[in-house]
């Protein structure tokens, strides 16, 4: 019911609602995707995401995500153990035993994995720096295919903060590329934050660009020329590109391969 995939006469069914009659259920089957994977344990595997990969099916759509690739090899109880969006591309640790679940997640709430993000910014910074600024995140039900979809920087949201450390410059592009730690987790934290401070991610359609470009990027209309023109690039520039953590006394160290620099 959550995801929309109870309904009757194309409506959704709601929960402590009465019903009478015939019912659809949207089943998820999963797809075979063959995933480049960087390491595969009996408790976890870690997925080299690419871009335009759901984490997660959304609702009834049909659109491909990781859980295929991870439920079509490990079982219907594989899990991922976090999320990224969409458009990034990077590291992404699936629990693939259910009872490992629970203790890999509980890793990421206490902050014992540090993640580590590169992206290609517009602009040019100089200087290592903390963004500090409290981030508000749409609810659940607000979430739709019109802008309310973008989190925002509002004095109601939460603490948030993302420390940004430039690599290198590169003058004909004016672009500059971060290595990124973000120290809380906000919805779209990196890509706000960034923004924010007026250095939008290289082919960001939500943040730092128009309005109206982000709306038509949200309806689904735009061809890899017209991002190209519209937000700089095809795709956002904006990688997971490292976990570290510790599991069963050893400690790791993960780098994704799908960089492009």
């Amino acid at each position: 019911m959550d995801k929309n995939r109870l309904t009757q006469n194309n409506l959704p069914i709601h929960k402590s609602q009465s019903i009478v009659g015939e019912v659809s259920l949207t089943h998820f089957f999963p797809s075979p995707l063959h995933l480049p994977k960087i390491l595969q344990t009996p408790y976890f595997v870690v997925y080299d995401k690419p871009h335009k990969l759901l984490t997660h099916p959304k609702g009834t759509y049909p659109h491909l995500s990781v859980c295929d690739a991870l439920k079509y090899e490990f079982g219907s109880y594989a899990n991922p153990a976090h999320r990224l969006d969409y458009e990034t591309a990077g590291l992404l640790l699936c629990a693939i035993d259910h009872r490992f679940e629970t203790p890999i997640k509980l890793l990421f709430e206490h902050n014992q994995i540090q993640k580590t993000y590169i992206a290609r910014v517009l602009g040019h910074i100089t200087q290592k720096q903390l963004i500090q600024a409290p981030i508000l995140v749409p609810k659940k039900g607000e979430k739709t295919y019109n802008l309310s979809i973008r989190s925002k920087i509002s004095p109601q949201g939460k603490d948030s903060q993302t420390l940004i450390t430039p690599l290198c410059y590169d003058q004909k592009t004016h672009t500059t590329l971060l290595r990124i730690h973000p120290l809380t987790g906000r919805t779209h934290q990196i890509r706000l934050h960034l923004s924010y401070i007026g250095h939008p991610i290289l082919g960001d359609p939500l943040y730092g660009c128009q309005d109206s470009d982000a709306q038509a990027y949200l309806e689904e209309t735009l061809s890899d020329e017209e991002r190209m023109r519209r937000f700089g690039a095809p795709f956002l520039h904006l990688w997971a590109y490292e976990l570290s953590f510790e599991w069963m006394g050893r400690c790791l160290t993960l780098q994704s391969n799908q960089i492009q620099f």
